[in-house]
């Protein structure tokens, strides 16, 4: 099953403070964002554009004013953000059929939620064992209708690479130029709305 880049994951430990610094970076303010009730996180978002398809940006941190009901996903009860860092957390690939998708990474490695905010519902695959990234077991996730993209102009954002460790094989359709990086090494390069390159 051919996988495509749903959305790149940015962790923090301040969300209204690195939104802010994203948003002075970036030159747009995020177009939407939310709480997950379940891993008592919350997050911004930003779209994307890209030469194949766009995508979306997810900066997201623990939420301070809520409980989780079980362990956050993409690790993030284990990052340091010393010094009000963003650093590149995750990266989540969609696809049609997430069944079908576990089967082929190997059904021990992944439970499957149900989860929904508004009128978003998706299933997402977390890691049983401990998250680790970037990883040869991406993050899936399968939208069953609306999708956070719909209906979202352009912000002027461009995805211009990913750069994917080289000993990690992963058959995902790129929506931009991939780069095959250093043993463990995972980053991408983007393009801000006046033309500045911003590198993760």
């Amino acid at each position: 099953m051919k996988l495509t880049l749903d959305h790149l994951v940015l962790g923090t430990a301040d969300l209204a403070q690195s939104a802010a610094q994203l948003t002075e970076w970036f030159g747009v303010a995020p177009f939407g964002g939310g709480e997950h009730d379940l891993f008592a996180t919350h997050n911004k978002l930003w779209r994307l554009d890209a030469p194949n398809y766009p995508i979306y940006l997810e900066l997201i941190a623990i939420n301070p004013a809520a409980e989780p009901q079980q362990a956050r996903w993409f690790g993030l009860d284990a990052c340091d953000f010393s010094d009000s860092s963003i650093l590149p957390i995750g990266m989540v690939a969609r696809c049609v059929d997430i069944v079908t998708a576990v089967q082929q990474f190997g059904p021990d490695h992944y439970d499957v939620l149900a989860l929904s905010r508004g009128d978003l519902h998706w299933k997402f695959a977390v890691e049983r064992s401990d998250y680790c990234f970037p990883s040869q077991y991406p993050n899936l996730i399968e939208w069953e209708e609306a999708h956070p993209l719909d209906g979202v102009a352009s912000q002027g954002l461009t995805l211009e690479q990913v750069v994917w460790p080289q000993n990690l094989a992963l058959d995902l359709d790129w929506p931009c130029s991939a780069k095959l990086g250093d043993v463990g090494k995972f980053g991408f390069v983007m393009a801000n709305a006046i033309g500045q390159t911003i590198q993760f």
